[in-house]
């Protein structure tokens, strides 16, 4: 697997692009059949978007998980944050939560990191939403600390519900598709 992974959504599924570097990325774009023209709009026009936004882009580096079970669910950036790699078309916001607490365990997690894995693995969403969906797990999840600074983790049921359930599951979708 290369360094750099660019996915595009299109109206028939998505195309995943790999490389270990931009010049590999253009040369897998021009062998299939795209003008160089097209390829530089395509460089410039992704450039511009985390231009306008501000947003910094860390890319992953593949690093085996610590965990043996998340192979292939999860991979971990060089900076140690969790990518989950399923589909998000295939995940619903508990079960994207309940893997990135999984990932981060044993250690808790702030409101506002979580919400940024969110954001950064799943779909644009804001803290009311995780909140919300933190507390329909309240089984699953431990809430650590005083008003305003809480922090997350997994419980005991949370982490079995993870590797029990969930794990398979995705495992089972994964080798199917």
């Amino acid at each position: 697997m290369g360094k750099l992974r660019l996915t595009f959504k299109t109206d028939y599924g998505e195309v995943t692009i790999e490389g270990d570097s931009l010049q590999d990325f253009k040369g897998t774009l021009s062998e299939m059949g795209i003008s160089d023209l097209d390829i530089e709009s395509i460089v410039n026009t992704i450039t511009g978007r985390i231009e306008r936004h501000d947003v910094i882009v860390k890319i992953p580096i593949t690093v085996s998980p610590s965990k043996p079970e998340l192979a292939g669910v999860i991979e971990y950036g060089s900076d140690g944050v969790p990518h989950i790699t399923v589909s998000p078309d295939k995940l619903t916001a508990r079960e994207v939560v309940g893997l990135l607490l999984y990932a981060k365990s044993p250690n808790a997690i702030s409101m506002g990191e979580l919400t940024q894995l969110v954001v950064n693995n799943w779909k644009n969403v804001e803290m009311p939403y995780i909140s919300s969906n933190l507390n329909q797990m309240r089984a699953y999840v431990i809430k650590e600390g005083a008003r305003g600074s809480y922090s997350y983790k997994l419980s005991g049921s949370g982490r079995s519900w993870i590797e029990n359930e969930l794990l398979p599951k995705l495992s089972m979708k994964s080798g199917s598709t």
